[in-house]
Order: C-alpha cells, then structure tokens, then sequence
C-alpha cells in the first residue's frame, strides 16, 4: 500500500516536473510534463563550471555533501531495481543518474533559501522556480523534475519519503533523466533535482 502526500511525523513533501515548453508542475503531487530533445548519456557526470549565483555554496558542510552523496546512492539503487509509482505508473530499471555540478548547485541554493527565508514551496517568495534555479547555475535543460522535502533526519527516511509518494517517486524514477543535483541544508531541508541537457 502506498503513502499518500499528506504531511507525516517526519517532513512534508512536495514534487513537480517541468517540460521543455515550461513549468507544468507547482506544489501538488505527481505532476507531470513531457521532455523533449535528447536526454544525452545516462549517468554522465558533468562539472561544467557554474555561475557566480552559486557562490554560497562553495563551502558546503561536509556532513551536508555526504548526506547529498547518500542520496545519490539510494536514488541509483531505486533506479537499478525498479519501482512502483502507483498512480504515476511501474517503472522499469532505468540507468543511473550522474551528480552534475550545476543541478547540485541550483539544489543547494534552494534548500539553503528555504531554510534562511522560512517557505518550504518550489516557488521562492521571487516567484522562481527549479527552471530558472537550474538556469541561474547554468544548466541549459530539456527536462527538470524537482522533489523537496522538509524535517527528514538521513537521506534514507527522505528517500523513503520520496520513494513512498507517487509524484516523487517518479521523479527519481524517468528515464528521461541522465543528471541529478542533491542540497542538503541544516534544519534538514533537502532539495533533489532531476535534468536532461539540451
């Protein structure tokens, strides 16, 4: 049986995806948008150079950055195995996701702007959301789906929490997705964005 999105003990969840054509998604559960152009190798790990917007985040605690590893590891195991999204639909194995620098900068900006400005939405007080997050890092995307979450102490009780609510899980889960950026953030606020390059 499925968990639904309703907020738990633990945290609350939100999911969105985003198309080529714009934001199709806000803050509900399993939203969904279709990409277009290709999603490049699956698994490569691209460090293109980020902007200077993400500035803040060149000395990330390192507790941060392994918990941002972990959940790395958990979303390419979730991947490697397959998954039942419920009413997002089952998927099959799909390759694994590379951490790229640019969607794990645009991920830190966010759960470090949720933690400092009190929201917990994928819209900021400003209006911009994970397309213009990746944009402002310098990530030009075809595709970008976002998972945030608020209060979940380890990177496995947020997957957990990702994996157990419909829209999250199939964020973690498209194959159209070849990169991944991860934030975590004191107060355990974390951020997981899914992209495809253009």
């Amino acid at each position: 049986m499925r968990r639904s999105l309703a907020p738990s003990i633990l945290g609350l969840l939100l999911a969105c995806t985003v198309a080529a054509c714009g934001e199709s998604g806000g803050d509900g559960d399993g939203e969904t948008g279709e990409a277009s152009g290709s999603a490049g190798e699956a698994g490569e790990a691209d460090s293109g150079p980020t902007s200077e917007w993400c500035d803040p985040t060149d000395d990330w605690d390192p507790a941060s950055a392994a918990f941002e590893e972990e959940v790395l590891s958990l979303v390419n195991q979730a991947r490697a195995q397959g998954a039942d999204c419920g009413s997002a639909g089952s998927f099959g194995a799909a390759p694994p996701l590379g951490m790229q620098s640019q969607l794990r900068c645009a991920a830190r900006m966010h759960s470090l702007d949720m933690e400092v400005r009190g929201f917990f939405n994928h819209s900021n007080p400003d209006g911009d959301g994970p397309a213009q997050r990746a944009e402002f890092a310098g990530y030009s995307w075809s595709a970008i789906g976002e998972n945030i979450a608020q209060g979940y102490p380890t990177p496995q009780a947020v997957m957990d929490g990702w994996m157990g609510s419909d829209g999250h899980c199939s964020n973690i889960m498209g194959s159209q997705y070849s990169h991944i950026g991860v934030g975590h953030y004191e107060g355990n606020q974390w951020t997981q964005v899914s992209g495809s390059p253009r």
